[in-house]
């Protein structure tokens, strides 16, 4: 058996993995990552199909700690582009809404049409009191402390029926905090630290992900199809991780181990035993994948927003459809010539059962027909992917404000990623920002 050492030991490429891992270089640590792919990058890159460049999880990149790290280390920027634009689609209609403004907008929009609907119709309806719902809003985000049992749906309750006001809401929770307003504590919900502008990879993530990478290996090292077969622990610490690489058994010593993989395949990895209940209590509670269903659709004209340039849109109505990113408007390079390529984001009826897959992709297709009428024409679907709530890649792993803490009980051993995101943040963000946080810790351990 092969035997080399490094500081620190990266488990999975990850977008918390690759941010942890580039600060600890940049620092002057030496990091290995272990990749059991063929590529880096997880969630966070780009798989080549037709001539078109996929997404393999996230395609908006937030205006937050992402952009830091990436302005920090000097990567290029203009391998970015921005969209900065939201549009809610309304019984066929686009309707442009300021990010600035936001919700207040977008409700004083729906007032107004409920309203003129009101008016043609003949019926009377009861007005939306948007005075309220703003005031419980804003008292909300200034940290009003509300009971952990009432949901968002619930809260929302207090000032309205209206199903309108109450779609806007699930659409929050739902695109933005991966579970719908039924399921979400308000008092999470106000955690929320609101994103005003996105960037978009002209070339796909996977493109910035090597942007990090070149930097880690200035002082290390990335190794892709070699799988982690166990951390090991000695005397209770971690000390190092045995590896499969090129068929032989590798065993790498290390003084620091951040699993990018998930704290359930750590614990796998690292064996249950070297655990305490109170952790194993945590995860159970903490730990709330979010399924969901990623549609990549490629047409031979825009099937939305034709001529924006940087928008996304946001489905009122839809049946599980709820925010479409027609990426190739933003960045044409990732399409074939001629050709256009549309990124739906599928929620399913509900985050805690599993998802039942075919019964989902008749919703999506009927959704796809009614909402973009040139599809049958012009479109195809090029891929539909499960981000299951039982595999290893759901489309996140917890929900807003259930983050495990970074440390474990074995000392030396850390989690980053998607399951350990700080209250507020979630996805792309918050893997960064733990990435961020874990880095402190250690450069304090091995200073």
């Amino acid at each position: 058996m092969e035997h080399e050492i490094y500081d620190i030991i990266v488990i999975g490429s990850g977008l918390g993995g690759l941010a942890a891992a580039t600060l600890l270089t940049h620092r002057g640590f030496k990091v290995l990552i272990v990749e059991a792919e063929d590529q880096i990058g997880g969630r966070f890159s780009t798989i080549e199909y037709e001539g078109f460049k996929l997404p393999t999880g996230a395609v908006l990149i937030p205006d937050s700690w992402v952009i830091r790290l990436l302005k920090e280390m000097e990567v290029d920027m203009n391998l970015l582009r921005p969209l900065s634009r939201v549009f809610y689609r309304i019984k066929g209609t686009d309707y442009e809404i300021s990010p600035e403004i936001g919700l207040p907008m977008l409700l004083d929009l729906i007032d107004k049409l409920e309203r003129d609907e009101s008016q043609k119709s003949g019926h009377q309806i009861k007005p939306v009191e948007l005075k309220k719902i703003i005031n419980g809003y804003l008292k909300g985000t200034r940290g009003v402390k509300q009971k952990e049992v009432l949901t968002v749906r619930d809260w929302l309750l207090q000032f309205t029926e209206n199903e309108k006001v109450h779609e806007v809401f699930d659409n929050i929770c739902a695109s933005l905090m991966m579970a719908h307003s039924w399921e979400l504590p308000v008092a999470k919900f106000f955690l929320f630290k609101e994103m005003k502008k996105f960037f978009v990879s002209i070339n796909g993530n996977l493109s910035i992900a090597k942007e990090l990478a070149k930097i880690i290996e200035t002082n290390g090292a990335i190794w892709t199809n070699c799988r982690a077969k166990k951390i090991l622990v000695h005397e209770g610490k971690a000390t190092g991780v045995c590896l499969e690489k090129d068929g032989k058994e590798i065993e790498i010593e290390c003084r620091i181990i951040i699993s990018d993989i998930g704290p359930k395949m750590t614990l796998e990895l690292a064996g249950q035993e070297n655990f305490n209940d109170e952790y194993l209590t945590d995860m159970r509670l903490k730990l709330r994948p979010s399924p969901a269903l990623l549609v990549l659709i490629a047409s031979d004209r825009p099937l939305c927003l034709e001529g924006i340039q940087d928008g996304l849109e946001i489905i009122m109505g839809g049946r599980r459809i709820r925010t479409v990113v027609p990426i190739s408007n933003i960045c044409p390079e990732i399409a074939p010539t001629g050709q256009y390529l549309l990124y739906a984001s599928v929620k399913p009826i509900s985050y805690i059962p599993r998802v039942e897959v075919k019964g989902e992709m008749q919703q999506i297709k009927r959704d796809l027909k009614e909402i973009f009428p040139d599809f049958e024409n012009y479109g195809r679907i090029l891929q539909i992917k499960l981000c299951g709530d039982k595999n290893e890649w759901p489309e996140g792993r917890t929900w807003l404000g259930y983050g495990l803490p970074l440390e474990t009980p074995i000392p030396n051993l850390f989690n980053v990623g998607d399951a350990c995101i700080a209250p507020g943040l979630i996805g792309t963000t918050g893997s960064v920002e733990s990435g961020y946080r874990v880095f402190k810790i250690i450069e304090k351990l091995l200073e």
